[in-house]
């Protein structure tokens, strides 16, 4: 018997953790969800109604088309950029990898908020040194924190971030790859793209699987650059310019904390739908292919 409960003794620590700091948080915000707390009249409850207003509230659903539209263009390039670099420097041409492995990790390791700032001064149109060489230039300076470009920039900023860790995920995978495969294929004649597009990228599919379900997750969850880079552009930048700035701001209001519970549910579901729904296809994708 004794032996039978040290298991269970050893992951006690993490049960406890888990349920006291992600299940006992996520149970409270649900119960939350389903009030409401009033001037007059105080807390009330109100069941599914915070739910029935949040899938009939606009603001609510421009920043979730708009993080939808910026996970169609962030997302390919955090595979196709990164997975790129890994083939690169896979190659046996390339010289002093580790070197170019450290560098393009480097941005990883620079926290979200100083990275945006970074760019935001590279951005803003009164500051930015970009404008400066323009003018010299007799060139009109882009204004990358217009309507337009914020959305655009904010993608650079994280691909910038990004790209570096997804190179290192691949990169491993890619060295997993037997080389008896590859000299095998070489020998056959298969030039070293050839090598590249029909051996080691399906070879690494399920890390590509991986990264894209991380990268749908984190592009529907953003809100570190959109908030730092308000300030630089309040008109490009709305409160509800993303689902969690919105939430964010509610709460900041306050006496909102009730419907931000809400929220934060119709996003993970909608977040867990769109995960949901990118594995079936991949996998069915997979089978096909077999």
């Amino acid at each position: 018997r004794r032996r039978r409960l040290i298991p269970y003794l050893l992951v006690a620590p993490f049960v406890v953790a888990f349920v006291v700091f992600v299940v006992a948080p996520i149970l409270l915000a649900l119960y939350n969800s389903l009030f409401v707390d009033r001037l007059i009249g105080g807390v009330s409850f109100v069941g599914v109604d915070n739910y029935v207003k949040a899938f009939t509230d606009d603001d609510f659903w421009s920043g979730f088309g708009r993080i939808v539209l910026y996970a169609l263009v962030f997302v390919p390039l955090l595979v196709i950029v990164p997975l790129g670099l890994a083939l690169v420097l896979d190659a046996k041409a390339v010289k002093a990898r580790g070197l170019y492995r450290l560098v393009f990790f480097l941005p990883y390791a620079v926290p979200g908020v100083i990275a945006t700032l970074m760019w935001g001064f590279l951005y803003g149109p009164s500051i930015s040194p970009l404008n400066f060489v323009a003018e010299q230039l007799g060139l009109p300076g882009p204004n990358l924190l217009s309507d337009d470009a914020v959305l655009w920039s904010i993608v650079n900023i994280g691909l910038w971030s990004w790209a570096g860790y997804n190179m290192i995920i691949f990169y491993t995978g890619l060295q997993t790859i037997g080389h008896d495969v590859v000299e095998a294929a070489r020998l056959d004649g298969a030039s070293t793209w050839r090598i590249a597009l029909s051996i080691k990228v399906p070879l690494v599919a399920p890390i590509v699987t991986m990264v894209v379900i991380f990268a749908i997750v984190g592009s529907l969850q953003l809100f570190t650059e959109p908030f730092v880079l308000q300030p630089l552009a309040p008109t490009s930048i709305p409160n509800d310019f993303t689902p969690n700035l919105y939430a964010y701001t509610l709460a900041g209001a306050g006496r909102q904390l009730n419907y931000v519970a809400t929220l934060s549910f119709v996003l993970a579901a909608l977040v867990g739908l769109v995960a949901l729904v990118y594995l079936r296809i991949s996998r069915k994708a997979n089978r096909v292919d077999s």
